[in-house]
């Protein structure tokens, strides 16, 4: 379903379709953050260099993500792919056992940096308040996801989590959403789906039959045809308009 409106997205939704990564936490500031402890521990004589390899691991420009999403690699060959991208880049070579030593350096760095993004209470809370379910679909995998819900105390808050290992594969395979519907207990046309990827959380969304609207935090813009906001707190208000008054006047 393509919503032209967030007035008519927000309007029939019976549940919420959550992305993880940036849209309700700061992945890349916490991946970032990681990698930099990571890439001193495999590469200790390139100091002054460590946070440009992280940010250089989290931007992925050989696409092992989106690889590792769609079902083509495993988990543990994406990581080590990005992994010789960056040494390559760098022009560094990946020393033995540093597949280890950066997973013991980057595992708790990354649960410590974990944030919940600011406009993200305000919606949990008029979900809550209407008693409208949310669900989490995720391209990420289900020990990494859970690592970030138990970092910020939210592991029980969401009624779904669908993570890559449920399927074997992730967005924008349409049988992904269209899984996390079938979980909620609700129709994909009564389904709004949120998330920072025009490509994986609005046009594949929107493919499966869902409402999709993109969170546009950098204010990017796009040629596509799409419902945008800057913010969660604008689906908030949304939220607050269809079923009354504020909630602080209540």
């Amino acid at each position: 379903m393509r919503a032209r409106t967030l007035t008519a997205a927000v309007g029939g939704a019976r549940a919420l379709l959550l992305d993880v990564d940036d849209t309700i936490v700061d992945t890349q500031e916490a991946m970032v953050l990681a990698g930099t402890r990571a890439a001193a521990a495999i590469w200790p004589h390139r100091a002054g260099e460590h946070r440009a390899m992280a940010q250089r691991y989290y931007d992925d420009p050989e696409r092992w993500f989106p690889r590792y999403a769609s079902g083509d690699v495993a988990f543990e060959a994406m990581r080590a792919g990005r992994l010789a991208e960056v040494a390559a880049a760098f022009g560094v070579e990946v020393p033995d056992g540093a597949h280890l030593s950066y997973e013991e350096a980057y595992a708790p760095a990354f649960r410590s940096a974990q944030r919940l993004l600011p406009d993200v209470p305000g919606l949990l809370a008029a979900a809550e308040g209407e008693r409208l379910p949310v669900a989490l679909l995720t391209n990420s995998a289900q020990a990494p996801t859970r690592v970030k819900l138990e970092a910020l105390d939210l592991v029980d808050r969401f009624d779904v989590v669908v993570t890559t290992d449920t399927l074997g594969f992730g967005k924008p395979d349409p049988r992904v959403y269209l899984e996390a519907c079938r979980l909620l207990g609700a129709e994909p046309d009564r389904v709004l789906c949120i998330g920072d990827s025009i490509e994986w959380d609005v046009l594949g969304a929107e493919a499966a039959g869902l409402r999709a609207v993109w969170l546009d935090r950098e204010g990017r813009g796009t040629s596509e045809p799409v419902v945008a906001v800057r913010g969660l707190d604008e689906v908030t208000a949304a939220l607050d308009r269809r079923f009354g008054p504020p909630r602080t006047d209540r």
